[in-house]
C-alpha cells in the first residue's frame, strides 16, 4: 500500500529529522554515541556497555539524560 504525502508533510518530515539530528549532534558525545547504537543501529544496552567496558546502569543513565535532554531541544523547536 502505498500512502503519498503532500508537499507540506514530506517538509515537516524532513524539518522534524533535521531538528531530531541537531539535538542529538548537540549532546556529549558518549551520550550521543550510546543512543545512536541503541535506537539506530538496534544493540542493546548490555551490548553497549560491554563493548564500552562500562555497566549497563552507566549506559542506561546516560541514554535516559540524553533523552531527557533532547526531550527539551525538541520542545523549544515547537
Amino acid at each position: 500500500m502505498f500512502i503519498s504525502l503532500s508537499p507540506d508533510e514530506i517538509y515537516e518530515r524532513k524539518l522534524t529529522s533535521q531538528q531530531l539530528h541537531s539535538a542529538i549532534a548537540s549532546l556529549p558525545d558518549k551520550q550521543a554515541k550510546r543512543i545512536y547504537a541503541h535506537y539506530f543501529m538496534g544493540m542493546s544496552k548490555t551490548a553497549i556497555a560491554e563493548a564500552e567496558g562500562v555497566s549497563e546502569k552507566a549506559v542506561r543513565i546516560g541514554i535516559e539524560r540524553g533523552l531527557h535532554t533532547i526531550e527539551k531541544k525538541l520542545k523549544s523547536f515547537f
